[in-house]
């Protein structure tokens, strides 16, 4: 625990030292929340808690502490951050059947710059999807995604020997700092979210075929309204030239043969611009005062 306590401080504390409003998921009532409390105090700590007999344990702990009496799928984080006046910063055992639906909720919540960093324990092969290079298995949707959302670090694996239950699997301290807002906006150079998700999960849905095959029932009804000479063309269409704003490091041109690559070949900053090529904008211009979407990532079934 001191060692994940150590590694949250290191992330909390990044970007402002000075403003912390931390929320809390603890599998094991008071495993995180105790040591968190007497680091911190219940002014600045607060826990979101599934389980009745939980919530009453940390009551019963911390009279002071302010304990969501919630399922964290459901959680308005944007609305939870507007109460508190300040991004949130998360930490905690993530339950490890809803691992990725968490994440995206809080990859949505960055679209408000609700959510500052997470510092969050996870299947080490969930983790290991996440940071994964192109052009190996693990790289997928969750690799495009949380590359372009966020900073990602993996911390240290944890042994199942730590938690009890014991798991099955080795888990895994990740940190992840999001880019926000702003940064995001020029990630995506003008780019729908909403439109960079149809493209990722159409095209990882069938990630052993080429890009082409996988895109193309996407192409033909939703963007070409059935009219299969118009979805060829756009199918082999020659990349769009890459603006001169783009960020170092990330934006990147798509290969002239695009169309014949499979999906882990294609990096993020290449699928936003693939994406770029498909649904627009041609000129990757960013629109500041478009909104990037309430629910993109996460089920409709999940949250406000």
């Amino acid at each position: 625990v001191a060692k994940i306590l150590r590694a949250f401080h290191m992330d909390a504390t990044r970007a402002d030292p000075q403003s912390i409003t931390l929320s809390n998921w603890d599998r094991v009532a008071g495993a995180l929340t105790d040591p968190l409390v007497k680091t911190y105090g219940t002014e600045v700590v607060q826990c979101i808690e599934i389980d009745e007999r939980a919530v009453e344990l940390l009551h019963s702990k911390h009279p002071n502490l302010v304990v969501q009496h919630a399922d964290v799928l459901q959680v308005n984080y944007a609305s939870m951050a507007q109460e508190q006046g300040t991004p949130l910063v998360v930490v905690g055992n993530l339950p490890y059947y809803i691992t990725s639906q968490i994440l995206f909720a809080l990859a949505d919540a960055s679209h408000f710059g609700a959510v500052n960093c997470a510092t969050v324990t996870m299947q080490w092969e969930v983790a290991q999807r996440m940071v994964a290079p192109t052009k190996c298995k693990d790289y997928g949707i969750l690799s495009v995604v949380f590359q372009l959302y966020a900073d990602v670090r993996r911390h240290f694996k944890i042994p199942p020997t730590v938690f009890y239950p014991q798991p099955k699997v080795d888990s895994a301290l990740v940190g992840l700092h999001f880019w926000g807002p702003a940064e995001l906006r020029k990630r995506l150079m003008g780019v729908d979210p909403s439109d960079l998700r149809r493209v990722v999960t159409a095209a990882f849905q069938q990630r052993r075929k080429t890009v082409r095959n996988g895109l193309k029932q996407l192409v033909l009804k939703d963007i070409c309204d059935g009219d299969k000479e118009r979805a060829k063309a756009l199918l082999q269409s020659a990349p769009l030239p890459l603006p001169t704003r783009g960020v170092k490091g990330f934006t990147k041109a798509l290969p002239a043969d695009w169309a014949s690559k499979r999906p882990e070949e294609l990096s993020p900053g290449q699928f936003v611009e693939l994406t770029r090529l498909l649904f627009g904008p041609a000129d990757g211009v960013v629109d500041e005062t478009k909104p990037l979407g309430k629910k993109v990532w996460r089920k409709l079934k999940h949250g406000d």
